[in-house]
């Protein structure tokens, strides 16, 4: 099903996905996680999920459409200037989740998915982008991780999800 709008233009560049990897892997070192490595396949994959979900309004962004056996974590932000957010801006937004994550019976009820996500253990591989541009009524930013194998198994939480 298409968006409401036109995608924004692409905005990944080579800083941006070393950013992404640099942050990413700093936070699952914390967690006792493997680094992952940048798939140049998934970063494709990440462009074309990226442009697809910012045909829609932030409020009606989903995960629809995302293939089997892939994870992913979307982030929007938007302002007034015409810099788009950066890679460490989404990946420690998702990573402050873990203050709602329930340790002694995982995942808890707060919504930690993507935090659970960034750190999981057996997830090995991700391709991330990111798009940008003026909006309706603000210059938006839509960054997308995608992550092979996919994480947030009921039941293997506690196996891939390590306290820091």
């Amino acid at each position: 099903m298409a968006g409401t709008r036109p995608a924004l233009p692409d905005a990944t560049n080579d800083s941006f996905l070393q950013e992404a990897l640099n942050e990413a892997n700093a936070y699952r070192a914390k967690h006792h996680a493997p680094p992952l490595t940048m798939d140049p396949a998934l970063v494709e994959y990440a462009k074309s999920r990226a442009a697809s979900r910012s045909e829609y309004e932030a409020d009606d962004m989903s995960h629809e459409g995302l293939r089997t056996g892939t994870g992913e974590n979307l982030f929007w932000g938007a302002g007034t200037g015409t810099t788009p957010y950066t890679a460490a801006a989404a990946v420690t937004d998702w990573y402050n989740e873990i203050s709602g994550y329930d340790w002694n019976n995982p995942p808890g009820t707060n919504m930690t998915g993507h935090f659970s996500q960034l750190v999981w253990k057996g997830t090995t591989r991700v391709g991330a982008a990111r798009v940008a541009g003026q909006g309706a009524k603000w210059f938006e930013t839509v960054i997308v991780f995608v992550f092979e194998s996919p994480g947030n198994y009921a039941n293997q939480y506690k196996d891939n999800v390590l306290p820091a």
